[in-house]
């Protein structure tokens, strides 16, 4: 068979793709997606990494499936779809899942998950500083996740620097949220100078940040509600070991 011949056969083979549906709870409508390929799934197993930043990795993997699975905007969805986009993708490969030996479907997850979510912005503000927040997008998280999966490519996390990791995720995951911080009237747009924001943000007491954390808790615990087995107290944990079906 010819390399023209097999080109033809695989484009073939991705024609006969067809979408499936995901509920956005930001957008409160269904939309569209392309299923998990064999490729993805595997790339999805290849980052069951045991490690503090692995979520980080699971999550950019899911992002870039999203970018090409995903024909709409990108900007239009964010850390709450991409619950409800993974539980999708999953159950389209099965339904099943197996929790304490118990059988659950999916399908009962995405039911109970159709219902609309409202997440405001919200501006704090300290004696001294005034912080704008909203939630992240996804091309914002994965470009924040980046970032620090950057800074620490090559390095093997240890004793040695755990603590400088975990440190490091609480201040990016400020970046994440906090849009503006405005000061002395002195005004920083975050997104546009990263850096130079966490090296403010390192600066800033500890004491300032309580009601931003507080905000981006809630955030994270719409995003655990929705994983929520019906009628449980389970909840379905979303990682790479979710995608391995056997």
């Amino acid at each position: 068979m010819s390399d023209n011949n097999f080109s033809d056969i695989l484009n073939e083979v991705k024609s006969l793709k067809k979408e499936i549906s995901f509920y956005s709870p930001v957008n409160d409508e269904e939309l569209k997606i392309y299923p998990l390929n064999l490729n993805q799934q595997k790339k999805i197993i290849e980052n069951s990494l045991s490690s503090t930043l692995s979520l980080l990795f699971f999550n950019n993997c899911i992002f870039e499936i999203i970018k090409e699975n995903y024909t709409g905007d990108l900007k239009e969805l964010d850390t709450l779809d991409r619950v409800n986009i993974s539980l999708s993708l999953r159950q389209k490969i099965s339904n099943t899942i197996k929790e304490d030996d118990n059988e659950y479907s999916i399908s009962d997850i995405i039911k109970n998950n159709k219902k609309k979510i409202v997440f405001e912005s919200k501006v704090i503000e300290t004696e001294n500083f005034k912080f704008y927040l909203r939630k992240p997008n996804l091309i914002i998280d994965n470009k924040i996740n980046n970032l620090l999966i950057k800074k620490y490519k090559g390095q093997k996390i240890s004793d040695d620097n755990v603590n400088n990791v975990i440190s490091d995720l609480y201040a990016y995951e400020l970046v994440k949220f906090i849009e503006k911080i405005e000061f002395n009237d002195k005004e920083i747009d975050v997104l546009s100078q990263i850096n130079n924001s966490l090296k403010l943000l390192n600066e800033i007491d500890s004491d300032n940040f309580k009601e931003v954390f507080e905000y981006i808790n809630k955030l994270r615990d719409l995003e655990n509600d929705l994983t929520l087995i019906p009628n449980t107290e389970i909840n379905v944990s979303i990682t790479p070991d979710f995608f391995i079906v056997q």
